[in-house]
């Protein structure tokens, strides 16, 4: 398949990236500027994220992986409805990189961020970015343009500062948070981005919402 990822040089994204190509997917990089460590056979496309001036035309699939701070914050939901537009009109699935805290805690209960607190010594940005993610779910919740999308909520314990191990498995919990018999919710980089392209090859939820975890 031919995918475009946004942002796929960041933690979430070059994951995904990586495990795309190494399947065997034609794989380009949206993204501000080059990185030194590109990975091979992976075409790199400088652009102004914001105004996705990239036709996707002929591309499967498009994942965003943009983080809502830095250049996008305060943006990133404006940011992704209008990709979400292009991506209906060429035809292709559209895959988010999400957030914890937008899942439920049990099926049917609120979104996390719409009920609970954060701690108090939780940074702003921290707190920003969750709610522009929850942003992020609800436009595509309210949808008109018929894409097929899907927003991938990582596990609690999921970035470069905390970057896991490679387990080989992981769990799929539709839009309810997963945590293990010791009440921990986590899943490595690699782990989610092979959770990502198991359900682009072999679709099994569409217009939907999930969680990822060990």
């Amino acid at each position: 398949m031919k995918i475009t990822v946004a942002g796929g040089t960041g933690y979430a994204g070059s994951a995904i990236a990586l495990e795309a190509s190494k399947r065997g997917h034609q794989v380009t990089v949206l993204c501000r500027k080059i990185t030194s460590d590109r990975i091979q056979n992976v075409e790199y496309i400088v652009t102004d994220i914001e105004s996705i001036d990239v036709k996707l035309s002929g591309v499967d699939v498009v994942i965003g992986a943009l983080s809502p701070r830095g250049d996008n914050a305060g943006k990133l939901a404006r940011i992704y409805h209008k990709l979400s537009r292009k991506v209906a009109e060429a035809g292709a699935r559209l895959v988010l990189v999400g957030g914890f805290s937008c899942l439920r805690r049990t099926a049917g209960a609120p979104r996390m961020l719409e009920v609970e607190d954060f701690p108090a010594d939780t940074p702003y940005d921290i707190i920003s970015e969750a709610k522009e993610n929850l942003q992020v779910l609800y436009r595509l919740l309210e949808d008109t343009t018929g894409v097929d999308w899907l927003f991938v909520s990582p596990a609690l314990e999921f970035s470069a500062w905390s970057p896991g191990s490679d387990i080989g498995h992981y769990r799929i919990g539709d839009d309810v948070a997963l945590f293990n018999e010791d009440g921990k919710s986590a899943i490595s980089g690699i782990d989610y981005a092979r959770a990502v392209m198991d359900e682009i090859e072999n679709p099994t939820r569409h217009r939907a919402h999930i969680g990822v975890a060990y």
